[in-house]
C-alpha cells in the first residue's frame, strides 16, 4: 500500500511541475526533468553516468612479464615498445599487444615513461603522438642506469600515443623498472 502512494505521489509530482519554477515576473522557466516520466529520467541519468564512466581513463604498464633480468634490442632501426606487463588499463585505451595507446576522448593527458639502461650501454627512447615525437629519455651512464621523463599533451579522439626503443640501443626491465603510463587529466 505505502509503494503504490509513493508511486501517485511520483506521478502527481511529475505532472504538476511540468516547467521550471517562475521567475520574479511570474514568467516559468524552462521545462525541467520533474515533467518526465521516472523512465526518462532514469534514462538521462544513466547516460550523463555512461559520460563519466568513459572519461575515467588511466594505464600503467612494465615492459616485460617477467621477474627475470630482460634486455631488449638492439634493433635496426627504431622498434615501438609493447609493454606487456598491464598494472592498470582503465577505460581499456591503452594495448600490451601493439603498445598503443588510443585516447577514447579529447583532452589533456600525461604521460611517463621510464628506462633502465640494457647490454649496450646506452638508452635511447621517445614517445610518439602519432608518430610525431613529443619527448624522449636519454641515458649513457652504462648498464643498469635509468632515465624517466614526462609530458602533458593535448590529444584528440583517436590520437595514437606509444614508446619507441631508438635503433641500435637497448632497454632492460625486470616487470617493474621501465614503465610506460598515462592518465586524462581532464576532458575537453
Amino acid at each position: 500500500m505505502m509503494s503504490c502512494r509513493f508511486l501517485v505521489v511520483l506521478l502527481f509530482c511529475g505532472l504538476v511541475h511540468a516547467q521550471g519554477p517562475p521567475d520574479h515576473r511570474g514568467h516559468q522557466g524552462p521545462p525541467d526533468h520533474r515533467g518526465h516520466s521516472l523512465e526518462s529520467r532514469v534514462d538521462f541519468l544513466e547516460k550523463k553516468r555512461g559520460e563519466r564512466v568513459k572519461q575515467r581513463i588511466a594505464f600503467s604498464a612494465g615492459l616485460v612479464n617477467a621477474q627475470e633480468w630482460t634486455t631488449l634490442g638492439p634493433f635496426t632501426q627504431d622498434k615501438t615498445l609493447e609493454f606487456k606487463k598491464v598494472v592498470t588499463n582503465v577505460g581499456k585505451a591503452y594495448s600490451n599487444e601493439t603498445g598503443i595507446f588510443t585516447a577514447p576522448v579529447k583532452g589533456v593527458y600525461y604521460f611517463q615513461l621510464t628506462g633502465v639502461v640494457g647490454s649496450t650501454g646506452e638508452l635511447h627512447a621517445g614517445v610518439k603522438k602519432n608518430g610525431e615525437n613529443k619527448f624522449a629519455i636519454y641515458q649513457k651512464a652504462g648498464t643498469q642506469a635509468s632515465a624517466s621523463n614526462s609530458m602533458l599533451l593535448e590529444l584528440e579522439e583517436g590520437d595514437r600515443v606509444f614508446a619507441q626503443l631508438w635503433s641500435g640501443k637497448t632497454i632492460a626491465d625486470q616487470g617493474r623498472l621501465s614503465t610506460f603510463s598515462g592518465f586524462l587529466v581532464f576532458p575537453m
